[in-house]
Parts: C-alpha cells; sequence; structure tokens
C-alpha cells in the first residue's frame, strides 16, 4: 500500500522540478490579432496562429495547443530581443510536445519483499506529479493479473502468468490535475497502485514480461497523436511464463523440466523492432530493482544466465537513444557476465523510491526536454521568418540568445548550440542549449516574435 504521506514527501525531494514553459512574446507586427488592440495595450495577452512557409519544407501546420497564460508579475525578462527591441507585448505560455508513456509494472511475487513494489508506487507516483507531464499522455499496466492453468510439467496447478490485453489505466492526458485530485489520469493511476499487491497467489512465480511488453507496445502504438511513445518497464528478475505463449517460444529448462525462462533474445527482437518501427516508434525503457542481478548459480530459483546482461541487452534494443553510449552490456549470450556499464537503469545495489522517480524523470527530460510547440492557428498568423528562440537555466532572470541553425547538418556541437524547426513545426532544441536545458532544474525557454530570425 502506498503511505500518501511519504508520496508527497517524495514528490517534494525530486531531483528536478521542471519549470519548463514555453513562452512565446510578440509584437503587433508579428501577429494578426483577431482582437483589435494596440502594441501597448494592458489587455490580456492575444492569441496567435503559426502558419506554412511553404518554402523550406520544415515547417507544418500541424501543431499543438497551448496555454495562455503570463510571466507571474506581468513582465518579460530583459533580453537582447526584449520589449526595449519592439518585440515583446504579448505573452503566451506553451507546453512540451506531447508524448504518451505507459509504466509496466511487475507484480509478481518476489516484488512483495525488500519494499519492492511499496518503493515503486511511491516512485511512479511521485515523478507523473511533476509539472512537465502536464502535456502528456499517461498510463499504467500492472502485470500478471491472475492464475492460468499451467503446462503438465507442473501437473496442470495455476500458475501466475496471465497478463491483460488492456492497461488498468489506459493511456490519457495528464493535464493539470494532480494524484490528490479527485479525477484525472494521475488520480486513477494512484488508485489503481493504492489498490494492488505483488501476485503471490500462484503455484511458484510467474514473470510473463514478454507478453507484458507486447501488450504495452501495442497500446503505445494505437495512441492516435504525433509524438514519443515510453514504455517504461520495471522488473525484479527474468523473464518467464515461455512454456504458456502462443505460438510457443523457445526457452531455457526450468527447475521443474519447463522450458520457461524467456529467451533474453526474444525480447531483444521485440522491443528493438518496435523502436525501429517507421510510423509509431516505441522507446521501451528497462529498469532492474534489487532482484534483478542474480547470475544464474540457483538452478533451483533463478534464470540461467545474468539477468543484469539480459536486461542491459534489452535496454540497448529498446531504446538506444537514451542509454549511456559506453555501455558494454549491449549484447546478449547465455555466458556472459555482468556488464560494467549497464545498457539500463541497474537499481539492484542502489533502489528507493527519489531514485527511481529521478530515472523516470530522467527518461522524460532525455527525450522530450528540447521539443517545445509553437501556438495554434486562432485566427491569426505567425511569420516563420520572424521567430528567435532563447533560454534560460536560472528561473528566467538572464536569457542566452540562439541562432537557428543554417543547415540541418550542422550538429550545433560548440558555443551555446542552435535552433530549428522539426517536421513537424515545433522548435527543437541542438546541442549545447538541449543539454542545458535538460539538465536544469530551472529552465525555461522564450520565443521571441516579431523580430528577423537570427540565423547562425
Amino acid at each position: 500500500m502506498i503511505d500518501k504521506g511519504v508520496v508527497e514527501k517524495g514528490a517534494s525531494m525530486r531531483m528536478r522540478r521542471v519549470a519548463r514553459g514555453l513562452i512565446v512574446t510578440g509584437v503587433c507586427a508579428g501577429f494578426l490579432i483577431v482582437v483589435p488592440q494596440g502594441c501597448g495595450s494592458s489587455g490580456p495577452p492575444a492569441k496567435a496562429g503559426f502558419s506554412d512557409s511553404g518554402d523550406d519544407g520544415k515547417m507544418g501546420p500541424d501543431v499543438g495547443a497551448m496555454e495562455v497564460g503570463s510571466l507571474g508579475d506581468g513582465s518579460v525578462p530583459e533580453t537582447s530581443l526584449g520589449p526595449d527591441s519592439g518585440c515583446a507585448t504579448a505573452d503566451i505560455r506553451a507546453e512540451l510536445a506531447p508524448a504518451a508513456m505507459l509504466v509496466v509494472l511487475d507484480g509478481s511475487g518476489t516484488m512483495a519483499a525488500s519494499n519492492k513494489y511499496a518503493f515503486a508506487q511511491q516512485a511512479i507516483v511521485s515523478a507523473i506529479d511533476e509539472d512537465a507531464f502536464d502535456s502528456a499522455s499517461l498510463g499504467l499496466l500492472i502485470y500478471p493479473t491472475g492464475n492460468v492453468t499451467g503446462p503438465a510439467c507442473v501437473l496442470n496447478l495455476p500458475v501466475t502468468c496471465a497478463v491483460p490485453g488492456l492497461a488498468q489505466v489506459p493511456l490519457q492526458p495528464a493535464g493539470m490535475n494532480k494524484s490528490s485530485a479527485s479525477s484525472g489520469v494521475r488520480h486513477d493511476i494512484y488508485q489503481q497502485l493504492v489498490n494492488s499487491s505483488p501476485n503471490t497467489t500462484g503455484v511458484g512465480d510467474g514473470n510473463p514480461s514478454y507478453d507484458a511488453i507486447q501488450v504495452g507496445i501495442s497500446l503505445l502504438q494505437a495512441w492516435p497523436q504525433k509524438g514519443k511513445r515510453i514504455l517504461f518497464f520495471i522488473t525484479d528478475g527474468g523473464a518467464s511464463c515461455t512454456s504458456l505463449s502462443s505460438p510457443m517460444r523457445p526457452g531455457y529448462t526450468d527447475a521443474n523440466g519447463c522450458p520457461d525462462w524467456e529467451y533474453p533474445s526474444s525480447i531483444v527482437s521485440l522491443v528493438q523492432k518496435a523502436n525501429s518501427d517507421p510510423n509509431a516508434p516505441v522507446n521501451t525503457i528497462f529498469v532492474g530493482v534489487p532482484g534483478a542481478d542474480t547470475d544464474g548459480s540457483n538452478t533451483a530459483m533463478d534464470p540461467p544466465y545474468h539477468v543484469r546482461l539480459a536486461l542491459s541487452a534489452e535496454a540497448w534494443a529498446g531504446s538506444p537513444q537514451t542509454c549511456d553510449p559506453n555501455c558494454d552490456g549491449k549484447t546478449f549470450t547465455q555466458a556472459g557476465g555482468d556488464p560494467t556499464i549497464p545498457c539500463h537503469f541497474d537499481m539492484t545495489q542502489n533502489y528507493s523510491a527519489m531514485a527511481l522517480a529521478a530515472a523516470i524523470d530522467k527518461i522524460r527530460g532525455s527525450l522530450l526536454g528540447c521539443v517545445f510547440d509553437l501556438p495554434q492557428p486562432d485566427g491569426g498568423m505567425i511569420d516563420p521568418s520572424k521567430v528567435n528562440v532563447q533560454y534560460s537555466t536560472d528561473g528566467g532572470m538572464t536569457y542566452v540568445d540562439l541562432f537557428r541553425r543554417k543547415t540541418m547538418s550542422d550538429p550545433c556541437t560548440t558555443g551555446n548550440g542552435c535552433w530549428d524547426y522539426n517536421t513537424s513545426g515545433q522548435v527543437v532544441l541542438i546541442g549545447p542549449a538541449c543539454n542545458a536545458v535538460e539538465m536544469s532544474p530551472n529552465a525555461d525557454v522564450q520565443i521571441v516574435v516579431g523580430c528577423a530570425t537570427q540565423v547562425q
């Protein structure tokens, strides 16, 4: 069960408080204002739209909606493109680009030991309550959900290998409601976790990881929006239940003589295919909590291989974009040992709710922290040749001006980095600018509209 007081305390201790509101400031020359008002008007900020440039092929009309707001005290931070240059009168605060994250949580019987499940409950709630998830769709799938009839090698006794075809909490937009609200997907995830516990009712301890990951990938690929799809998988051991798969996949033999231990190569192929899908790619992130560090020496209880190596290879296949490029566990072999630098989040030696919440936030930042939506058309237009970008890492006290890159091949690795549009018309920070925004707990990104774009 979750201790709500512990969850709230953990939330205040998060590694990073993301304050990345995207501020778009514009002048009358840069907007076609729907409600007539002068540039010096003190009225409410005006909504604006963004149009397809039609020339460079980078802009697109499919852009996300934005929330109209202010800078708190109504002021605009001083920058070289601030009010003195005539480029800031209306403030429109935007959100990060949309994304979908499905948490797939191992609820097998062994997760009941050593606070493993309790820490996962607290970490998930703490992480998803971050403001940065307001623009994301969130969901939760816990497995296994119950017993099925076991194979003949266990006398057809019930085994905990059932996996639901749907998530207990389907993917839904998070919005502003946190887990303490009376409704919303965060509330639903909290309630599902509060009322769940590891499944200890079957014979043995089934861990049908392959099937759970497969269902999770299918649900994410069915998500109808454009954006990142993230499967965050948390487990404490090797995958099993292979002898019940249909069609039956090959597996290592367990102590009962069942070919029940999943070949890690099967999971590698599954997540690699999902990551390289041309239409709806999925980043599958693997987290190993205590128990996910067995080496095969206990043949009565554990799979006949090093689980840390298996999870590492699966992580590299499922999301190489978020792995340490220097990790040395990229390939699985049954005879292989533990990696020195694992590719997955290895929490077998240092596991806590706070560490797991930080891992979730790190993945969100590395995949989503540098992509921002522009305003949605609402009776007006923004000239894409009059857009500039700045960022701050001190909560908006000072801003760094960025240039738009000249060519698509420029990695912008020097200086402050740069920015560009992606094919969906979103603003993407590149190079050091992206790194700075991802790492800063007080980062803000500002778009200034109405002045000629500064090109590198």
